[in-house]
């Protein structure tokens, strides 16, 4: 096999890791910005609710309450819910209370939304992780679920640097509109097609080919030159 198509494999293999990678990340960040996010514009909401930071801080991290019902449910039932449907869904699901809690009248609304905003999340989450773990092979497995964890983390700083900006520069309301549209968005790249990856089987078959081919192509290139210099003579 030529040095060459071995090193322009290894490059593919290399970009498309770093792709999938990518997406993984992505996809981690926009299921869980929403649950750090928040935590960033507390003082903000105990002035909205006339509530006590006590009261604002119980009510934001009712989340908690959500993913905790949630993640009991996808370990008792999991099994029967096909795991890229159930992240589209739980994602799309959030974007509904994330965008109600721009409109939410009192602390009590706004702690309910937030439990119903832990149950998509912990969804989605533990579906992604399912998935990943049944589809990604054993030696890739390692980095796609570090993948998984770097998107979460990122999610807890710049969910926060994100509120506070869209909170200061065009209120409260068009912060949870703008984080709903986020939910969107990764349910849209759990949704995108993915490209099917050649099998080993195939890919050694179609270098063989190359490699077996440029000689042939050698060969035939040989005869018509030499075919041409004896029509000079």
């Amino acid at each position: 096999m030529p040095v060459s198509i071995r090193i322009d494999e290894s490059h593919r293999r290399s970009a498309a890791d770093r792709l999938r990678a990518l997406v993984i990340a992505s996809i981690a960040f926009l299921t869980l910005v929403d649950l750090f996010a928040t935590q960033a514009i507390l003082p903000v909401l105990a002035v909205r609710y006339m509530a006590s930071p006590g009261a604002t801080g119980l009510a934001v991290n009712a989340t908690t309450v959500g993913m905790a019902i949630a993640s009991l449910g996808v370990a008792l039932f999991g099994a029967r819910i096909d795991r890229r449907l159930g992240v589209i869904v739980s994602l799309c699901s959030l974007a509904a209370p994330t965008a109600l809690l721009a409109v939410a009248p009192d602390l009590m609304v706004f702690a309910a939304l937030r439990i119903a905003q832990g149950l998509c999340m912990a969804s989605a989450f533990a579906l992604t992780l399912a998935y990943l773990g049944e589809h990604v092979s054993s030696k890739d497995v390692a980095g796609a679920f570090a993948a998984y964890v770097t998107g979460n983390v990122a999610s807890n700083l710049f969910g926060r640097l994100m509120a506070a900006f869209l909170v200061d520069h065009y209120g409260l309301a068009s912060n949870f509109v703008a984080f709903a549209m986020l939910n969107l968005a990764g349910a849209a790249l759990v949704e995108a097609p993915e490209a099917p990856a050649p099998s080993a089987a195939a890919l050694a078959s179609a270098l063989d080919s190359l490699a077996t081919a440029a000689p042939a192509s050698a060969s035939l290139e040989a005869i018509a030159a030499a075919s041409r210099t004896e029509s000079r003579m």
